[in-house]
Order: structure tokens, then sequence, then C-alpha cells
């Protein structure tokens, strides 16, 4: 028989040990999905941000499980020649913050839905977020090499 989830407010005033240890045995009888479901998330990356926040992760996720979020794939691509991506301390930043920082610049060119798509996890995620954060957003329209010739 299953073990049936905590809320999430439940789960956070738990002890470490204690949060470790249901994770382990959800994750045996739900699925990511079913988690994100009952703690209201609306993408995954809100689960692995809040395991990283409360410094659980790595004693949670399985290596064959492990989040790469897309900032990460594209930062990683990015250093590999490509001149568009993601950055971020809680990724391959050199600066030293604390555990519990988070530092992101995005710098590419996307679609409008791709790019809301992007506001729209940040957003999420700095609604759990309950300190000031300092922000510099410039969002310019790019023209078409078309338009461009013409």
């Amino acid at each position: 028989m299953s073990e049936k989830m905590l809320p999430l407010d439940d789960f956070l005033q738990l002890s470490t040990d204690e949060q470790v240890e249901k994770l382990k045995r959800w994750k045996m009888d739900y699925t990511l999905k079913d988690i994100r479901e009952a703690w209201n998330f609306k993408h995954s990356a809100q689960y692995y941000m809040l395991l990283k926040k409360l410094r659980i992760y790595e004693r949670v996720v399985n290596k064959s499980d492990k989040f790469y979020p897309v900032q990460e794939q594209l930062i990683a691509r990015a250093n590999a020649g490509g001149d568009r991506g993601w950055s971020g301390s809680n990724a391959l930043s050199e600066r030293k913050l604390p555990a519990d920082s988070f530092d992101y610049h995005l710098n590419m060119t996307l679609s409008g839905p791709e790019l809301a798509d992007k506001l729209e996890r940040i957003a999420h995620f700095l609604k759990g977020e309950h300190k000031d954060v300092s922000i510099k957003l410039s969002i310019v329209g790019v023209v078409a090499e078309e338009e461009e010739q013409n």
C-alpha cells in the first residue's frame, strides 16, 4: 500500500532526513507528474529547484534521473562554441554564492511563444522566493533577414 503524499507545506515542516525518506518512498509509488500535481507545480523544474533549494537534490534524484534544465543544456552548447544560452550560478558560474541564491541570465533570440514559456517558468520559480530580486530586462523585436534585404 502506497504512502499518501503530504501537502507541500506539511512536507516543508519535516526534517531534512524525513524529507529525503518520504521522497524516496513516494518515488516508488508515484510519478513525478503525480508529485507535481499534488504540490501544484506546473513544471518539473519547480520540483527540482525545490530539491536543490532544500539541499536534498543529490540524495533524492537517481543519477539516471538527473534533471538538466534547459538553461544548463544551452550553457553547455554555448560553451562548445555557440553564442546563445542561459547562464546561472547554480549551473556553471565561477562566482561562489550561498546555496539558496540564484543568478540567471538569458541571452538568446527566441520566438514570442518560446520566450513567454521561459518567462513563465521563471515567474513560477520566483513565486516561492520571499527575498528581494534585482532584474535587468531588455526585449527587442528582431528584424528578419528577408525584411532587412528589402
